[in-house]
């Protein structure tokens, strides 16, 4: 499993180990991923706040409603996982076939780098290439079968693993972020929003923990550290407020027993709250059976007729063939359908676009594909949304110009590209990416690109 020596060396200076970790590829993570129908990031903009305590309760609470719950552990330097889940010593197994997640008690399924090294005080002293390699290993070499839900749990702040995971689960269904009340956690939490909506990842919503300590002598409410800053912050970020958890004895000792608070005292009110909040992000979720036959992130849809192709191309109007390519592809008023049965235009189908107005993170590549579309013909895009519409297995084809019947005859002839990456906002007009100024105004994730890992 990549280096995992912990012999104290950083990455690329155990021999073989690290380098190995350091190429392993993302595609094999992406396309891993993409069988798991949901995938579920916690976050915290700084340590100390609780992210691993949120993350293991949210995943124990998801596997009593029925799903079939796995947690990546992707804080290599804090890895605390195995000891919140009741694994903590135990071995993971690395062999020809990828590596083995160990079965907690309760049934969820765990990975973390502790499991790979010699001992509990070694510590990870590796940089980045090999940490995203190593975490690359973890989604895409493990055997997650079966798995319907994951948890990654992230390390604290915006760096390489959140990273990583962000850039090798561009389908995510979005980010949990773990605040506590406190003024620091709470201007560290925002620049998690940032960095979720720069990475076009939905924000599941903002959690605050620490909310408050009933004193079980007096009944009295002691707010240690403040209490409502993560509600203010989600409005003022105009993002949803998933619930505020108290603090209380049980949830204290459940943290350093192994065994998670939701399953060891179901009625205490830390684990109620934990429990509501894994109920708010899983409203519209399938259990069972039915998730591992259709993936949650698209409606059933019939089978397609050998032959037939779905394409969909963002317009201005609801006109069809004759409409306008939009300039801005995220907040496109349209999408004109196009059914190609052999080579054959068969349907025109002109559909509004519900996010025209209010255009999230990530939100097109979801609508076209619960349009069940084969393929998406724009001007120019970015790498990042480009990359959310392959882990969807949407083709993109760049170079589409005038109207969709224009667009769509030039494709049918093969005169456009598979793909032409947006690197300036600064041109004008033109395809699907238009000369914007605003963030996220066509959702082609090329706004201050983030940096790619060194």
């Amino acid at each position: 499993m990549g280096c995992g020596c912990g012999d104290g060396q950083d990455a690329g200076g155990c021999g073989e180990h690290g380098r190995e970790a350091a190429f392993q590829p993302d595609d094999l993570a992406r396309a891993a991923m993409r069988r798991i129908p949901h995938k579920v990031l916690v976050m915290s903009g700084k340590g100390g706040v609780g992210k691993t305590t949120v993350a293991v309760n949210l995943a124990y609470a998801l596997a009593a409603a029925g799903h079939k719950v796995g947690i990546v552990d992707a804080d290599l330097h804090g890895p605390d996982v195995p000891l919140m889940t009741g694994v903590e010593g135990m071995r993971g197994e690395a062999g020809d076939q990828g590596l083995t997640p160990i079965e907690a008690p309760g049934g969820v399924r765990v990975l973390s780098v502790s499991m790979f090294l010699p001992s509990p005080d070694a510590p990870v002293i590796w940089r980045g290439p090999a940490k995203a390699g190593v975490i690359a290993q973890f989604l895409g070499a493990a055997d997650w079968e079966g798995t319907d839900v994951l948890i990654v749990d992230c390390p604290p702040g915006t760096g390489d693993e959140p990273l990583s995971v962000a850039q090798m689960i561009p389908d995510a269904d979005g980010v949990v972020i773990v605040t506590s009340p406190q003024g620091v956690s709470l201007l560290d939490s925002r620049k998690c929003v940032g960095f979720a909506r720069q990475l076009d990842l939905p924000v599941l919503g903002i959690v605050e923990n620490f909310s408050g300590f009933a004193c079980a002598g007096c009944g009295r409410r002691i707010d240690l550290f403040k209490r409502g800053g993560g509600q203010r912050a989600a409005t003022d970020l105009g993002v949803r407020f998933l619930g505020s958890i108290p603090i209380t004895e049980a949830m204290v000792e459940a943290g350093d027993s192994g065994k998670p608070l939701v399953v060891s005292t179901p009625d205490d009110p830390a684990s109620q709250a934990l429990a509501g909040i894994a109920q708010a992000i899983s409203a519209d979720w399938v259990v069972g059976e039915a998730a591992d036959e259709e993936p949650a992130t698209s409606p059933a849809h019939a089978p397609k007729p050998a032959g037939l192709l779905r394409v969909g191309v963002t317009a201005e109007d609801l006109s069809g063939l004759d409409a306008p390519i939009s300039g801005h592809f995220g907040h496109a008023p349209a999408v004109t359908v196009v059914e190609v049965e052999n080579g054959t235009i068969v349907t025109v189908t002109p559909v509004p676009n519900p996010g025209a107005a209010n255009h999230q993170p990530g939100q097109m590549p979801r609508f076209l594909k619960s349009l069940d579309v084969d393929v998406v013909l724009t001007g120019t895009m970015g790498e990042r949304a480009k990359s959310m519409f392959d882990a969807f297995g949407i083709r993109v084809v760049g170079g589409a110009d005038g109207t969709v019947g224009q667009a769509m005859n030039a494709w049918l002839r093969g005169d456009l590209a598979d793909w032409i990456p947006c690197g300036n906002h600064g041109h004008d007009g033109g395809g699907g990416c238009g000369g914007h100024s605003n963030d996220h105004v066509c959702g082609c994730g090329s706004h201050d690109p983030v940096p790619e890992q060194d």
